[in-house]
Formats: structure tokens, C-alpha cells, sequence
């Protein structure tokens, strides 16, 4: 397996893995939690190649490669001055395939974005993980975050 910058070629393949990763998640809130389903239904969520772009440029993204074909890929940003902290890496999504996880590409994910962020002088990476996500809790728990419950307010700008 290889961990790499992501590449302009690599867009088909994030965008394919974020639309699988969150048809589960969907599926999981239909099962788990009906009212948040509904909520997630009114918005559409999607990588756009705007947003594909935008992680092209931030150097802090990676994909894992497996015999040529995309795997996995972490997505994340500089942040600077959040949360009292100075410089920051925020993952905005860590997906890996499903077929292929429990096999250590989150790990590896994971560990590429923490030499990363040493190298270009972050404090601290954050992030936001569901508390009903228990896979995702013991990844990142296995690589050394400090793990907590969240809540996340929001407000969405209506245009008149």
C-alpha cells in the first residue's frame, strides 16, 4: 500500500468513495437515528470538483493506494488561530473503502497526515467523529487522539 498527496487524476475515485461512505452513513442513521435522517435528507452532500480542488491545493490531503487503485483518502485543511491553538490541521473526512478496512489504511492515513503536520510546524489536529461511529472512534484512538463526545451547532444562512 501507498499513502501520496492527492492528485488531479484522483477525483472520480474521491468522489466515488465519499458518495459509498456516505450512502452508509445514511443507511446507518435510517436504522439508528430516524429523526437525524430526515434532517440529513434535506441537504445534499457531494464532493464537487470545487471541493475537490480546494483539497488539491491545502497539501494536507492523502489518498492510499493499493495496486494502483484508490482505497482511501484523508481530506483535511490548515486552520490557523482555532480553538486557542496557532496552526491546526482540521480532517474534514477520513474514508476507506470497505472491503479494505481493518487492514490498516486508516492507520496508515493517519500517520502520513501526523508527519505531515510535524513537518510543516501544526500544533494539533482536530476533528469531529460521531459518538455512534464506534469504528471510527477506535481508529483514532489507536493512532493517539484524545477522543471526546461533541456536539456541533450550526446556523444556515438563508438567502431572501
Amino acid at each position: 500500500m501507498m499513502i501520496r498527496q492527492i492528485e488531479e487524476n484522483d477525483y472520480e475515485a474521491f468522489r466515488r468513495l465519499f458518495e459509498e461512505a456516505y450512502s452508509e452513513y445514511l443507511e446507518f442513521l435510517k436504522r439508528e437515528n430516524p429523526q437525524q435522517y430526515l434532517r440529513e435528507q434535506q441537504e445534499t452532500k457531494e464532493v464537487t470538483r470545487a471541493r475537490f480542488d480546494f483539497y488539491l491545493t491545502t497539501g494536507s490531503s492523502f489518498v492510499a493506494e493499493e495496486g494502483g487503485k484508490v482505497v482511501g483518502y484523508v481530506a483535511s485543511q490548515r486552520i490557523d488561530f482555532m480553538h486557542g491553538v496557532d496552526s491546526l490541521l482540521w480532517i474534514e473526512y477520513i474514508v476507506v473503502q470497505p472491503e479494505f478496512r481493518r487492514q490498516g489504511v486508516g492507520v496508515a492515513l493517519l500517520h502520513r497526515l501526523i508527519h505531515h503536520a510535524r513537518l510543516s510546524g501544526v500544533d494539533r489536529i482536530y476533528t469531529t467523529i460521531n459518538p455512534d461511529n464506534e469504528a471510527s472512534i477506535k481508529l483514532h484512538l489507536k493512532v493517539g487522539f484524545d477522543v471526546k463526545d461533541w456536539r456541533v451547532a450550526s446556523y444556515r444562512i438563508t438567502h431572501q
